[in-house]
């Protein structure tokens, strides 16, 4: 979902977007002539299946959720997982048997309603990219049908499949502990970039830009605040980002029993990219302690902002690390420490400024979403030319 599409499809109200790398992405083959793209995508805002094209990018999005209304059936009708995602994955079927592609790239093992659809999709290479684990998400409870459906789907496709699409050393691991002989194919995915002037005057002592949640380290970062207000007890924190109401109300209610309420502001979601990377741009550091990520679009963000990284040492996000510090790494949980961290770093400007222009530099070079695209493709035509070698 983005401006585009939501204008394309009528909807109606606020734009929220949604897996922007993936449209990032959309937008540099579109300069291409080489290539013939086709999107195929489901949607419970729509009344009925419509299908348009931009160039050539092409379109089908498909109708989900209850029938004529622009809702999702309610969560405990399971009629999806009951069915498992039988009406969604026939339209795929008829639309792929249609196009007949070169290659298919599912994008994200871990959402079963499509991702389920390459289960039953034969005689095509497909490459597998990888957003994340379902797997690995700490909040999951495993109790719901439709958690218990993802896991499911996600391991039958880490298990079956040959090819996938990865940007980090964590996740090679992890498929291999599924599929010993799987073949990777490096890339990153492309990153929302922002023209915000580097001369933004700050407001904000920290930014947390992300989905607030348990699993994003938003309880961890707020009681690290209490203990950095002993020292800094003016210190401030805006949160960006949207989340459940109930575990919103949980985290405020835990800020006002650290006696930190008046230290964070609370911003909710922003629509336009470009105030949200202005908002960010007026912190001194970002923090993100994440604890399941590959590497994570707010770090690499930040970095490309000029904005210094605080985060957790998890996932992907020690690959950032490899030649030289360019993001400060906490180990998972410890409050103190990244307390620790917090405090030294506001109060050295000198060490701000130096770990933002090493990253800002690194991460121009290394995720630069031209160069991402083009190894994208190359990825594309080799799993095509090694598919068709083994036929």
């Amino acid at each position: 979902m983005n401006l585009t599409i939501h204008e394309k499809l009528g909807l109606y109200g606020n734009v929220h977007e949604r897996a922007p790398w993936i449209s990032l992405g959309i937008e540099e083959i579109k300069k291409r002539e080489d290539i013939e793209l086709y999107v195929i995508a489901p949607f419970n805002q729509i009344l009925k299946n419509c299908r348009f094209s931009d160039g050539n990018i092409h379109y089908y999005c498909i109708k989900v959720g209850v029938p004529f209304t622009r809702r999702n059936w309610p969560g405990m009708f399971s009629f999806n997982v009951w069915s498992n995602f039988y009406f969604f994955n026939l339209q795929v079927r008829k639309i792929v048997k249609k196009i007949n592609p070169d290659l298919i790239n599912l994008h994200g093992a871990e959402n079963a309603f499509y991702s389920s659809s390459v289960l039953h999709l034969h005689n095509y290479p497909i490459l597998i990219t990888i957003q994340g684990f379902i797997s690995l998400d700490n909040e999951l409870e495993n109790k719901h049908p439709m958690d218990k459906k993802r896991l499911e789907v996600e391991k039958k496709i880490l298990v079956n499949f040959k090819y996938f699409g990865i940007e980090a050393t964590s996740v090679e691991k992890y498929i291999r502990t599924f599929n010993p002989d799987a073949k990777m194919f490096w890339f990153h995915y492309p990153v929302a970039k922002s023209n915000v002037k580097n001369d933004v005057p700050k407001e904000y002592d920290l930014v947390f830009f992300a989905r607030i949640t348990k699993d994003k380290g938003a309880e961890d970062l707020i009681k690290a605040v209490s203990i950095v207000k002993d020292q800094i007890h003016g210190i401030s924190l805006c949160m960006i980002g949207i989340g459940k109401d109930t575990y919103l109300k949980y985290i405020k209610n835990q800020a006002k029993e650290l006696k930190v309420a008046d230290n964070i502001i609370f911003k909710g979601f922003i629509p336009s990219q470009k105030e949200m990377h202005l908002e960010v741009r007026k912190a001194r550091i970002s923090i993100l302690p994440t604890y399941n990520d590959s590497i994570p679009g707010t770090i690499v963000e930040s970095m490309l902002l000029g904005v210094p990284v605080i985060c957790y040492n998890t996932g992907g996000i020690p690959d950032l690390n490899k030649e030289e510090e360019h993001v400060i790494l906490v180990d998972q949980g410890n409050t103190k420490k990244l307390a620790d961290e917090i405090e030294h770093l506001l109060n050295d400007i000198n060490k701000q400024k130096e770990l933002s222009d090493k990253a800002q530099k690194f991460a121009s070079f290394e995720f630069d979403n031209i160069n991402s695209v083009n190894l994208m493709i190359q990825a594309y035509k080799d799993v095509i030319k090694e598919f068709n070698n083994e036929q």
